[in-house]
């Protein structure tokens, strides 16, 4: 066979492995999204058993890549080896429990055991187990858009998938709202929450999808816009794209999520100013008026807020009534000393395993025991906490400082590889963006508990990377 030979069919086997991963990668996300954002024990489930689909196909990846020559950047040992040895950690852990069940007055219950107090413990091995396995699969699914797509607009397909879904959900959900519906799927399923939003259970890991997904389509507007130019937006996606990315943002108030809206606005107000000043430059350069189209522009976005605010003005009232509740001394009180108690005792049971943690999965079990709040009205009441609300705080108590390292890890490698003054584009910087508005959001809330959340906040950070690597292999091959 000649080199011509070989190399024809490599092109297609990796033509076919893209469209693959893209296939695999869209359908998990429709299915982890639409059915309640993965938060069902049987949704759970569905995502291990199809994600495992990524495994195999990470698999072939990294097979074709050491078939492949002139290949060997090896990426998976290069920015895996963190997961890998997270593995190692969390599969240790489940040889050496920390608890076991027991049979009193007839109940099953948990006790502590004891483990050996050097090696990493689990809590409940076989919950650690499926964790791993579903947090694995998330990440390895993600990784195969930075490890197979060799193309931009490639990449972009994938972008665009993750765009419209979301829009679609905010539509969906829209309708729904405003239809009054007391339960999912327009009242067919009832809800375990009163604040869910479209197929979300909770209005706040909805709010944390949008973020994400609003960075999304932030970045596929400007490198639209940019491409275009600005004689031709009237006749591109960036008008379309404008409405459907605002669409998005007002699903947010509507879902009633305070803190999501008040990030989502700043990531419009950022984006808003970027637009400005990249008109006002270029205005300048074409030595032409610049007040009157930026005047438009911001009356433009201030009509857009206004239809916002109309849009989810029951919502919004009911927030508003409950936040100025909230602010009274009393109750302010009350709720910042619950939040930061509750920090307090997690901070607490991380110190007693600082190095390795109580579990992957423990914290609903393992907490109860650091627990110190009481309900005021009835003292042996105590308030039971599945999540610690902060998910730095609640990784540290259950994989510690080294599961914890280890995930920081996985995404500083991949992240300091590449030069980032010479990446051109702005898409990847949106997609940043978006992932770092959601880990600052993670010392104030839970939003990688959402198995949908997770996904999405992967597939930014990967399609991110990968976009900037072939930005800047572009540059250096003179092409566009």
């Amino acid at each position: 066979m000649s080199d011509a030979e070989a190399s024809s069919r490599r092109s297609r086997g990796t033509s076919l492995l893209a469209k693959l991963v893209l296939f695999h990668f869209g359908s998990l996300l429709v299915f982890t999204t639409w059915a309640f954002g993965g938060q069902a024990p049987w949704v759970r489930q569905g995502i291990a058993l199809w994600g495992a689909v990524g495994v195999g196909l990470f698999i072939a990846a990294c097979w074709s890549r050491d078939k492949s020559s002139g290949d060997r950047s090896w990426p998976a040992l290069r920015y895996l080896w963190p997961l890998w040895l997270y593995d190692l950690l969390v599969i240790a852990s489940c040889f050496n429990p920390g608890f076991k069940e027991v049979v009193l007055a007839g109940e099953r219950s948990l006790v502590l055991a004891d483990p050996n107090p050097w090696l990493p413990t689990a809590a409940r091995p076989l919950l650690a187990a499926k964790e791993l396995w579903l947090f694995n699969v998330i990440v390895l699914s993600c990784f195969n858009l930075f490890l197979v797509l060799s193309r931009r607009s490639l990449l972009r397909t994938a972008l665009f998938i993750m765009a419209a879904n979301g829009v679609i959900l905010a539509v969906f959900g829209t309708f729904q709202k405003l239809a009054g519906a007391k339960g999912l799927w327009f009242g067919l399923v009832p809800s375990p929450n009163s604040r869910f939003f479209s197929t979300f259970i909770y209005h706040n890991h909805w709010g944390a999808f949008v973020v994400l997904n609003t960075a999304v389509c932030l970045g596929l507007l400007f490198h639209h816009l940019r491409r275009g130019g600005p004689r031709d937006v009237w006749h591109s996606p960036v008008l379309m794209g404008a409405v459907v990315t605002l669409l998005l943002a007002a699903s947010v108030p509507l879902s009633a999520s305070r803190s999501c809206t008040i990030l989502v606005g700043l990531l419009l107000l950022g984006a808003l100013t970027h637009f400005l000043l990249r008109l006002v430059r270029r205005r300048r350069e074409q030595r032409a008026p610049v007040l009157l189209p930026v005047a438009g522009i911001v009356l433009a976005a201030l009509l857009a807020t206004a239809a916002i605010i109309w849009l989810g003005r029951a919502s919004i009232a009911q927030r508003m009534r409950q936040t100025t509740a909230q602010l009274s001394p009393d109750a302010r009180a009350a709720t910042v000393q619950s939040r930061l108690t509750l920090y307090r005792d997690t901070w607490t049971m991380a110190a007693q395993k600082p190095w390795f943690g109580w579990g992957l999965e423990s914290y609903a079990h393992v907490f109860r025991i650091y627990n110190t709040q009481r309900a005021a009205e009835l003292w042996v009441w105590i308030p039971f906490y599945a999540e610690a609300h902060n998910d730095w705080l609640q990784s540290l108590a259950e994989t510690g400082f080294v599961g914890t390292a280890l995930l920081l890890l996985l995404g500083l490698l991949p992240l300091l590889a590449i030069p980032w003054p010479r990446v051109e584009s702005v898409l990847p910087r949106y997609l940043l963006a978006g992932c770092v508005i959601l880990l600052l959001y993670a010392w104030v809330e839970f939003p990688f508990a959402n198995p949908a959340v997770a996904l999405t906040f992967c597939a930014s950070f990967y399609c991110a990377l990968r976009y900037a690597a072939l930005d800047l292999r572009a540059q250096s091959e003179g092409t566009h």
